[in-house]
Formats: C-alpha cells, sequence, structure tokens
C-alpha cells in the first residue's frame, strides 16, 4: 500500500493547477492559508470545496469560524502564495491588503477572483477534510492565474484555442 501512496503523491504532482489562498477569520484576526485542492461543486446553488489535511495548522480555522473565502492568485502573486505557505509566519496579512465582503473572512486585494462562502457542510475524506461553502458573494477580474505544476509555480502560458 505505501507503494501506491508514493505513486499516487507522483502522479498528483503531474496534475497542472490555479493556486488559492483560502482566508478566515478566527478571534478575530484574519487567517489564511495555501492551497491548491479547490473546484467548484454546484451552481445552482453556487458552492465550491477546498480540502485541507487535518494535520495542518490551519485545518480547524474553518470548522470553527463557519465561513472562509477562496482566493484565485494572479501570475503576479507568488510571493503572495509563498508567504501564506510559510508554516512559521505567524501573520501574512500584515504585508497584504485586504477587505472584507459578506461573510468578514479577507478578500486579499488583487486576486484573479474570489469565492466568499459560509459552511455548508465537511466530510472527512482519508488524511483530509472536505469543506463545502455556499457562496454568497463571489467576482473575477481579468488577469493571468498562477498555476502550481510538479511541485513549483508555473505561468501557464498562452492560450491556444
Amino acid at each position: 500500500m505505501r507503494r501506491v501512496v508514493d505513486d499516487f503523491r507522483g502522479v498528483m504532482r503531474r496534475f497542472p493547477t490555479g493556486v488559492t489562498i483560502v482566508t478566515t477569520v478566527y478571534d478575530e484576526r484574519p487567517k489564511g492559508f495555501t492551497a491548491s485542492a479547490f473546484t467548484s461543486v454546484s451552481a445552482d446553488p453556487p458552492m465550491v470545496l477546498v480540502c485541507v489535511n487535518r494535520q495542518a495548522r490551519s485545518h480547524p480555522l474553518i470548522s470553527q469560524a463557519g465561513k472562509f473565502c477562496v482566493n484565485v492568485l494572479q501570475l503576479e502573486q507568488q510571493r503572495l502564495a509563498q508567504d501564506f505557505a510559510l508554516h512559521g509566519r505567524e501573520d501574512p496579512f500584515t504585508a497584504f491588503t485586504h477587505r472584507t465582503v459578506k461573510t468578514g473572512a479577507p478578500v486579499l486585494d488583487g486576486a484573479l477572483a474570489f469565492f466568499d462562502c459560509e459552511l455548508a457542510d465537511e466530510h472527512t475524506a482519508g488524511t483530509h477534510t472536505i469543506f463545502i461553502g455556499r457562496v454568497l458573494a463571489c467576482a473575477g477580474t481579468s488577469g493571468a492565474p498562477l498555476g502550481y505544476f510538479d511541485g513549483a509555480y508555473r505561468d501557464f502560458g498562452c492560450r491556444i484555442a
């Protein structure tokens, strides 16, 4: 089984994905973490999901807050992704501006898109929890997305079709 787990991790690195920062408010302070396991669930009602490792420091934040915002990053926001991914950094919000929309979860200025959600459901799946959010507000802008592939941030390049 260990070999399958290792193979799975290696194969999943071959799946290109966008980069998000998931934010919430805990003890009246903004909190956030970098995540790539994000997708839409339903258009009506609008719902999204994000998967968080149960061993992560950030894991209990969404459950306890009952709200979260998924911020989709632009290509120019690689530093933002790195700062929120660093485990030792206490408060990356001091270096970046943000606002709130509906739930009070931070919406990062300059994000390519955001999905402001109230927690609708959560499910345990292996090492992770799947958090499902009901989207209360969302918006997007033009720009190039920050990508992640094979363990590195990427520029997805130009349109081919």
